[in-house]
């Protein structure tokens, strides 16, 4: 296998070098209707305790977010996206002052109240798509995650691929065009992000990920207990799908990926390390 020139993830007040290892990237869901926690994460001292727990195993940056994604999820106001978030951000910087913070939102005002906030990552969905949110990225320099959705997109099997490179090849260009360093962007493939909701689709977007590493930039590995599980092998709630999406953080890993997008700190923690022991005979 090539070897791989040095990669890192950089931003205010922190830089990952995620050359050879991946980084955990932990998900806190502030929404009552995620399609996995919704609601568990009802209380300012559970988040934070939650939090506590797993920097100790190695998370590495933690996303809030107050909107639901899944599927024909029911859109609401920016007030009330925030003001889901709002109450747990002053405990959080409080007690955790070194903290990374990301928030996962594609509402321009949303966004902006988070970078006033502090927080210094911003994990758009729809990849900074218009001009009014990248105007915040040129004038706040925030780190980011740039996502293809493929319900933005007609897809076809056919065309995929080359939509895909397009997409990513522009939303670089726009957002270093803004001003932010190539270090400080990360590349999502968008798996379960797709108007067909077919398994081909998901696996064509995870397999994409090696293609993805021709950008030379940070690839998000954004699995967690998705549906393509529930059509491969019949899971039919996310609370089953624990298994088949460590397998295919394993699989995404060796293909580039390098910053896991997880519900399951202590499992991915876990993957991590067997991963660590192996990669010398995976890289072979």
């Amino acid at each position: 296998m090539k070897t791989r020139s040095e990669l890192h993830f950089r931003g205010r007040g922190f830089d990952f070098d995620i050359t050879d290892k991946p980084l955990i990237y932990s998900i806190l869901n502030l929404t009552p209707d995620s399609f996995y926690d919704g609601g568990r994460n009802a209380s300012v001292d559970g988040v934070l305790k939650r939090i506590e727990t797993e920097m100790l195993l190695g998370a590495a940056i933690f996303e809030v977010g107050g909107k639901s994604s899944k599927p024909n999820f029911d859109d609401i106001s920016a007030e009330e996206e925030w003001a889901r978030i709002d109450p747990f951000l002053e405990a959080i910087h409080h007690h955790f002052p070194n903290i990374v913070l990301a928030i996962d939102s594609n509402t321009p005002e949303v966004i902006k109240l988070a970078l006033d906030n502090g927080i210094q990552i911003i994990n758009d969905i729809d990849g900074f798509d218009s001009e009014q949110k990248l105007k915040l990225v040129a004038n706040y320099k925030p780190s980011v995650v740039t996502m293809f959705n493929g319900r933005n997109f007609d897809e076809e099997p056919e065309t995929l691929i080359q939509t895909m490179n397009t997409f990513f090849a522009n939303t670089i260009s726009d957002l270093t065009g803004a001003g932010i360093e190539k270090s400080h962007i990360v590349l999502d493939p968008g798996v379960g992000f797709s108007d067909h909701n077919t398994l081909e689709f998901d696996l064509m977007k995870m397999r994409f990920t090696k293609l993805m590493t021709q950008f030379d930039l940070p690839i998000m590995i954004a699995i967690s207990r998705k549906s393509f599980a529930k059509r491969l092998f019949n899971l039919q709630t996310a609370d089953d799908r624990l298994i088949p999406t460590l397998l295919f953080e394993s699989f995404m890993t060796v293909l580039g990926g390098r910053i896991i997008r997880t519900h399951d700190v202590r499992e991915t923690h876990e993957l991590i390390q067997t991963f660590d022991l192996l990669k010398s005979e995976l890289f072979s």
